[in-house]
């Protein structure tokens, strides 16, 4: 693990930073301009106004689902993707997007039921699911591999 490095984009001056996976949790800063550098534990609702800056800007593994509050799948994988960001931090990103909401960002990627997701690499378009996974296994095993897939 000592040198496993995370890709992290300072959000004051955009400079790509790689900070040693051991010292994620020790506030590492950047190199060019010292701001501390934040990695999301959490899914963050996405934005209408900030989606393609946010997909651009993550230069690791990320995550964009669609969900709805009245889809139950929704509900049972929330829990799951918090888990996954937190047990790969700095390596994935989740972007919720509010199906009943959202229709902005719902109609430009043409989504039709919930959940769906849209996978990006280091800001580049990777995969598309639409609809449940049949178990809430196979949707971890799906977005492990997919971090640890290197060349698209």
């Amino acid at each position: 693990m000592a040198n496993d490095f995370i890709k992290i984009r300072c959000t004051n001056c955009l400079v790509l930073n790689r900070v040693e996976a051991s010292r994620i949790d020790h506030e590492p800063r950047c190199g060019s301009c010292k701001t501390v550098l934040t990695v999301p534990r959490q899914p963050i609702f996405a934005r209408q106004d900030a989606f393609d800056r946010d997909v651009s800007y993550w230069p690791e593994t990320l995550v964009v689902t669609f969900t709805s509050n009245s889809c139950v799948f929704c509900r049972i994988s929330d829990p799951l993707l918090s888990e996954l960001m937190v047990k790969h931090p700095g390596k994935l990103k989740v972007l919720k997007v509010d199906f009943d909401h959202d229709a902005l960002l719902v109609e430009r990627f043409k989504v039709m039921k919930t959940p769906s997701y849209l996978v990006y690499k280091a800001g580049e378009f990777v995969i598309r699911m639409d609809g449940p996974f049949k178990e809430k296994s196979e949707l971890a095993k799906w977005i492990e591999n997919l971090i640890s897939y290197t060349s698209y």
